[in-house]
């Protein structure tokens, strides 16, 4: 008997992010397991980790301090109304 594995369609979502006087429109992919790829233009500013306490901890990448707090917020608020 074979193993079907599972597939778990991404939910991508889009985050405006203030910075520095300009506004940043950056994607973000939810992964397995609580983990979070940030990208803008194409390129992967970072990985982040959500954890069971509703913070995100950057694990790859250097993300600011700034963008990591409104981050946080829009998953949140992303998965607050999301299920």
């Amino acid at each position: 008997m074979s193993q079907q594995s599972a597939f778990l369609p991404q939910r991508q979502f889009h985050i405006l992010i203030n910075d520095a006087n300009e506004e940043q429109n950056l994607t973000v992919l939810p992964g397995t397991s609580g983990n979070f790829r940030v990208i803008k233009h194409g390129q992967v500013l970072g990985e982040v980790n959500y954890t069971p306490q509703k913070k995100i901890v950057c694990y790859k990448g250097r993300l600011k301090k700034a963008l990591m707090d409104q981050l946080e917020k829009h998953i949140n608020n992303h998965y607050s109304y999301s299920f």
